[in-house]
């Protein structure tokens, strides 16, 4: 169990936490989510000791064991199953094989277990150090985007591992469907504090949402409230016959004090600019074959269609093919057999992680974007850049300052100022916070051309492809549907001994005839069961509406009142008026208490459905 008390924590003039604190119960797992910037890594740095608060303290039982994700590459051991082993101390012997289960479930095939770290990109060390963290088994366990390095089908076996897992966890993620997979709490670092509750990031967030509305609503009515006051005082300060009920006047609105308005949360919400196209097919693939000289063979006889509206996924572990297949459709490298054969009228914009790189240091991000087009105005830029969350004189940043979020933001820009009605997108999501994310994705909902995305995000998978390019298995193949349909259908061949123990472990052997029925059934009683609190949420929004309508006609009629001077009226409408504050709170009170059971029976319903799949 773990017990933080008021912590503090401030860089120079940057305050992080200011008397923060929470409580983790035992065998609690926690997603700890808020925007970058806000203090999720240094939250890390002070439980693991790296860092200490500046007031406050952090209470850990005695023999208390933390484990964390480091990014620190630093390896001693001649092979990777070596380096893995050392946290096993003296139980190597019996425990030997949990080192060899969690490299090869993080994408390690058992002849690299004896191949040293050295061998292995940054990416695949990173998962050495995740192996480790999780052999150790510490009664805490830290990490902090453990699937940036992963792919998708490692992150499947991650999720399966840590749903297991017996101890404390906390995990820091922008992968909504990772967090929900393996959390049982949600905590968010939201205007400076610190927000814990159980259940999901979407549940933490619209309560959170739900009470800033009743907040700023509520602030609103103050200030309608105030400025009446200030009208009555202002009108009868200089009559004698008034002094002592306007002097009682400013004396209660004194203490009243004021509500400040809350802080608007700057979101990444843009548009992509569109190029007309006007045929149906933007590039066509035929028979297409791909492998690096000295290489295993990537892809062959590779056909498919990019046609206007698709939205394609390129799935797969790393190190297929897949960031080859873009860079092929890009024209930035030659097939060795077949044709990549593109529409004149095809305008292509390509966000890859190489091209991060292509940024230069020296330039800020005004010039960055101003070098793609360069009749930008001055005014026009800085709309942009704002757009893109660097508002003022934040577009005047240097490159080589950026962190790798905010220089996958400039590119994200860079994509903007050029007409495009096909996008190429590797992995666009990296290094972004949830917020920006949903920007991200609900401006690819509303482009009205063809989208590439390579992506090991199975929220996004469901969310935005209709067709899929698959690499598994040793080859590449088109699939016509989406991401569940491949899963119930094919499904990931390091999975197939999985699929098939659990089918037989639970007695699954049902036909799709027989599933389709039961999910039915379930879609069916979860119609009936929220049917009757959907009405009770409707019937309090409707009530609140009435109420505020109400409300918006009164403070009129209150104005007039002041106005005219007319003391009996004030005092009748003030009586109504707070009566309808009153009434308004109390529907706000039940309407959040309908909501809070149709979200749980609805969680409810979609378990029943999942288990169904």
């Amino acid at each position: 169990m773990i017990n933080v008390q008021n912590l503090v924590k401030s860089y120079g003039n940057q305050v992080v936490f200011d008397g923060v604190s929470f409580l983790m119960t035992p065998g609690e797992r926690l997603g700890l989510v808020g925007r970058n910037g806000h203090g999720k890594t240094t939250l890390f740095r002070m439980l693991t000791g790296e860092e200490q608060p500046d007031d406050g303290q952090i209470i850990m039982p005695k023999g208390y064991t933390v484990g964390h994700l480091s990014q620190h590459l630093e390896f001693k051991e001649a092979s990777v199953l070596a380096e893995v082993q050392t946290v096993l101390g003296d139980r190597v012997a019996e425990e030997s094989y949990r080192a060899e289960a969690a490299l090869m479930g993080l994408g390690f095939s058992r002849e690299d277990l004896d191949r040293p770290a050295s061998d292995f990109s940054g990416g695949f060390q990173i998962r050495v150090n995740l192996a480790k963290v999780l052999v150790a088994q510490p009664n805490l366990m830290l990490l902090d985007e453990p699937t940036n390095y992963l792919d998708i089908t490692s992150t499947r076996w991650l999720t399966r591992f840590l749903c297991k897992w017996p101890g404390e966890m906390i995990v820091i993620t922008h992968d909504r469907r990772f967090l929900s997979g393996v959390t049982t709490h949600s905590m968010a670092i939201h205007r400076g504090e610190l927000r814990r509750m159980e259940g999901s990031v979407e549940k933490l967030y619209e309560q959170i949402h739900m009470e800033e509305e009743v907040y700023e609503n509520t602030r609103q009515n103050e200030e309608k409230k105030r400025a009446q006051e200030e009208r009555f005082i202002e009108r009868f300060r200089s009559k004698a016959s008034k002094a002592t009920l306007v002097q009682s006047r400013v004396k209660a609105l004194e203490k009243r004090g004021r509500m400040e308005a809350l802080d608007s949360d700057q979101d990444l919400k843009f548009h992509f600019n569109t190029a007309p196209f006007h045929a149906s097919t933007m590039i066509t693939v035929e028979d297409l074959r791909f492998g690096f000289d000295g290489g295993p063979e990537l892809m062959k006889d590779l056909s498919f269609t990019i046609d206007k509206g698709d939205r394609i996924a390129i799935i797969g572990p790393n190190g297929r093919g897949k960031t080859t297949l873009l860079n092929l459709l890009a024209d930035e490298l030659k097939p060795k057999g077949g044709v990549v054969k593109s529409n004149p009228n095809t305008a292509m914009a390509y966000f890859g992680q190489t091209n991060i790189a292509r940024l230069t240091d020296g330039n800020t991000i005004e010039e960055e974007l101003i070098a793609v087009q360069p009749d930008l105005t001055r005014t026009g830029v800085r709309s942009l850049a704002g757009l893109l969350m660097f508002r003022g004189d934040d577009a005047i940043k240097k490159i080589d300052v950026l962190s790798g979020g905010e220089r996958s933001r400039v590119l994200l820009g860079k994509l903007l100022c050029e007409p495009s009605n096909l996008l190429l997108l590797d992995e666009p999501t990296n290094h972004l916070d949830i917020e920006s994310i949903e920007g991200l994705l609900d401006a690819v909902d509303e482009f009205p051309g063809a989208v590439v995305m390579v992506t090991h995000s199975e929220m996004i998978l469901e969310r935005l492809a209709n067709r899929l390019i698959i690499f598994d298995g040793g080859k590449a193949q088109l699939f016509e549907s989406g991401y569940v349909d491949f899963l119930e259908r094919i499904g990931w061949q390091s999975e197939a001994g999985e699929r098939s123990t659990k089918k037989k472990g639970k007695a699954q052997k049902r036909d799709k005839k027989e599933l389709r029925r039961l999910r039915a059934e379930v879609v069916t009683a979860r119609s009936k069961a929220t049917a009757p609190i959907k009405k009770l949420v409707s019937a309090c929004e409707n009530r609140i509406t009435k109420l505020e309508e109400q409300v918006k006609l009164l403070d009129a009629q209150m104005l007039q009142a002041v106005d005219k001077g007319d003391n009996g009226e004030i005092a009748k409408l003030s009586a109504r008026l707070g009566k309808d504050r009153k009434a308004i709170d109390v529907e706000f009170a039940d309407l959040e208490k309908h909501s809070d059971k149709l979200e749980a029976l609805r969680a409810k319903f979609d378990a029943q459905l999942e288990e169904l799949k």
